[in-house]
């Protein structure tokens, strides 16, 4: 069973109904996400000086992908979870 479905059985053990209980869980998911693109950010300008304005150039064009990446995961998480209830997730 992965982590996901005790969740929901831990929820539904505590009579959370499974709309709220997958609400819930999709907005842990985005907040995780969040928390991940928060620490990806915090890495542009932080390119070894060693390595040269092209490799430090190259560095933030990473990190803004990566980010950018993350945002979208995070927006799309949180998306699923506003749909209805049965949405086959």
């Amino acid at each position: 069973m992965n982590a996901r479905l005790k969740v929901f059985a831990l929820l539904e053990a505590q009579g959370m109904p499974a709309s709220e209980a997958d609400d819930l869980v999709a907005a842990l998911e985005a907040g995780a996400v969040a928390g991940a693109q928060c620490q990806v950010v915090e890495l542009g300008g932080m390119a070894p000086a060693s390595r040269g304005a092209v490799f430090a150039d190259g560095w933030d064009d990473g990190v803004t992908a990566v980010s950018e990446a993350l945002v979208g995961i995070a927006e799309r998480e949180w998306s699923a979870a506003r749909r209805p209830v049965g949405r086959g997730r």
